[in-house]
């Protein structure tokens, strides 16, 4: 039986979260996008820049299975989900479920959210459906380089 854990991430984990990510993106997301998008993509996914997401306060939610980092969950401004990535040996056990519980709850508690968004690329969609989010069709919401679909999750709608 595995040992799952969670915690907070800390500016020492930033290397393994790099690592991780880079992992998932590469296998789920970049065949999807194109040149530009990948750039954006990449760029955001290096030691450095994630050291200073979790130094400036944007929170890292780990899950470890047996002591070796398994899945993350980070959030930007208590609201917008920007990573949400489990290991593809890990998948299919819950740690996403998990995962985005601990962050809710976390910026519920810290910040009073009620709402959360986030972009999905297109193979993580049923997964966040499966999590209770829907599309975003507000046509404020920025377009970036990266191909994504915006999604929303509403509290008010999971009362």
């Amino acid at each position: 039986m595995s040992e799952l854990r969670f915690r907070l991430a800390h500016i020492d984990d930033a290397p393994a979260i790099a690592v991780l990510a880079r992992r998932v993106v590469r296998r789920w997301i970049i065949p999807e996008q194109p040149p530009e998008g990948v750039a954006v993509i990449e760029a955001g996914l290096v030691t450095p820049v994630i050291r200073e997401k979790i130094r400036t306060g944007e929170r890292f939610h780990l899950a470890f299975v047996d002591g070796v980092l398994a899945g993350i969950a980070a959030v930007r401004h208590d609201s917008h989900v920007f990573l949400l990535f489990v290991g593809t040996r890990h998948q299919g056990r819950g740690i996403a479920s998990k995962l985005w519980r601990r962050l809710r709850l976390d910026c519920m508690r810290r910040a009073g959210t009620r709402i959360f968004t986030l972009n999905a690329a297109r193979g993580a969609i049923p997964v966040y459906l499966h999590l209770g989010f829907v599309y975003d069709r507000d046509p404020a919401r920025r377009r970036g380089k990266v191909v994504s679909t915006p999604m929303i999750y509403r509290m008010d709608d999971h009362a």
